[in-house]
């Protein structure tokens, strides 16, 4: 079955070992929802599975799967069950919708095969810096700032109380009785 989308994706050679592959990263189909759309389609008991079928019916190929798939949030083709209803794109100008992307640049050799996150701007160094500043000066003794469901250095995860495990103890909580 030939894709539209997939015969768009840029080949690129692996540098190493010269091999081909297809450059899966950038889309080639972006939907503009000013478009409209072209009809709303029920599965039907012989169409599970098979939006190929469908594309069939409404475009007279079925190149235009991945169309489909994206305009209704469908990750997996073969999820399609009978009595589900689909959204059908109009792709009355497919070359509006459709388009080779834009090539990308991979790190070389000298760089790796990845991408350096030792180095942080001087932005990010600014925001982190703030959110330490900010943690110590809170009365609640923390010293770096983490999500709010780890818990610090030291800090014990459970308490017990008459022989059951107080819920909470470890978050902060203001004392609203005055």
């Amino acid at each position: 079955m030939n894709i539209k989308s997939l015969s768009l994706k840029n080949k690129l050679i692996d540098e190493n070992n010269g091999e081909n592959y297809f450059d899966l990263t950038a889309p080639s189909f972006v939907y503009d929802a000013n478009a409209g759309i072209k009809a709303l389609h029920y599965v039907t008991i012989d169409q599970v599975g098979r939006i190929d079928k469908i594309s069939e019916l409404y475009f007279g190929t079925g190149e235009y799967v991945d169309a489909i798939c994206i305009i209704n949030n469908i990750f997996n083709p073969f999820s399609v069950n009978e009595g589900d209803f689909l959204v059908i794109p109009n792709l009355s100008r497919e070359d509006l919708f459709y388009r080779r992307p834009n090539t990308i640049s991979r790190p070389n050799a000298v760089q790796g095969p990845y991408i350096n996150t030792d180095v942080q701007s001087v932005k990010d160094q600014s925001r982190i810096q703030r959110l330490i500043e900010k943690a110590k000066s809170k009365k609640s003794g923390v010293t770096t700032p983490l999500p709010p469901n780890m818990l610090q250095q030291g800090q014990a995860a459970n308490k017990f109380q008459g022989g059951r495990i107080v819920l909470g103890s470890n978050l902060n909580t203001r004392n609203t009785e005055e």
